[in-house]
């Protein structure tokens, strides 16, 4: 090949050489083109996978934001109602003509409604959390503490209920009569615990929340977010940052170490019948 060049006369070969730099030349052009529309359409897919998992993050963080926000309203309700009978009464105690004939406005089957209303939106939470574990897995230990602050509060509602005893009756109200000491006494101690219980469950969503915000939207504002640090033990953070810890304080939640304590049996019992 390169006798044949040398043969032809130096015009032909400058011609030639000239001909095949610009066609190395375009070559080198083309390449590089295609090799710049290869790596912007890379960047763009890129961008676009990324624009759209942002997307869902936010969308999934709405739907905890509407679950948690249920839940808050529920338990506020709910306080709110006790909070107000406890009221009715220290107002009767002020005023005692008052009497039978204005019995207190709150009812038993009123606030039965907005304790189930309440239990309800917390287990719409803990349902959340379930569909979305995949996010991350240690995101269970708020069902955990979830349906041991359930456990806590149903286990207020101990007999004599004494909600249904002192509240009036629909329809009786004349015959309502203000209880004595010692029924009051008892009456705003399990009004102050379920109040408690009520709250400790509204603080756990929040922590819940706040989780939520580290997890999915992290990337659109990556700032340090501040947790709650309450000084009462009973009334700890929930935080994945500590999740070993948070996992022992649970693990003192009759419900909890109950269903440990099952758990360890039935797999016991499994393996022995295997063996």
């Amino acid at each position: 090949m390169l006798d044949l060049f040398f043969k032809l006369a130096p015009p032909v070969q400058a011609a030639v050489i000239t001909a095949t730099a610009t066609c190395a030349s375009a070559l080198i052009g083309f390449t590089a083109v295609f090799v710049q529309i290869g790596r912007q359409g890379r960047n763009a897919i890129r961008a676009n996978t990324k624009n759209e998992e942002l997307k869902r993050k936010v969308e999934i963080y709405e739907r905890t934001l509407e679950a948690t926000r249920k839940a808050a309203v529920a338990a506020l309700d709910l306080t709110a109602y006790l909070r107000r009978f406890r009221t009715s009464l220290d107002l009767r105690d002020i005023f005692p003509h008052m009497g039978s004939a204005h019995a207190p406005a709150e009812r038993y089957m009123e606030y039965q409604q907005l304790y189930n209303d309440a239990s309800t939106s917390f287990i719409g939470v803990m349902t959340v959390i379930e569909s979305w574990h995949i996010i991350e897995p240690k995101l269970d230990v708020f069902r955990l503490a979830i349906s041991a602050g359930l456990d806590e509060l149903r286990k207020t509602d101990r007999a004599p209920n004494l909600i249904m005893k002192t509240m009036p009756v629909p329809g009786h109200e004349l015959s309502w009569a203000m209880p004595d000491a010692v029924e009051r006494k008892a009456l705003e101690e399990l009004i102050d615990q379920k109040t408690f219980e009520i709250g400790r469950l509204s603080a756990w969503m929040a922590d819940f929340q706040v989780e939520m915000q580290v997890l999915l939207l992290g990337d659109l504002f990556p700032k340090p977010i501040e947790r709650r640090n309450p000084p009462d033990p009973k009334q700890f953070c929930i935080r994945l940052d500590r999740y070993e810890e948070v996992k022992r304080k649970l693990k003192a939640f009759d419900v909890i170490r109950q269903g440990d304590e099952l758990d360890a049996q039935q797999r016991a019992h499994f393996a022995k019948n295997m063996s």
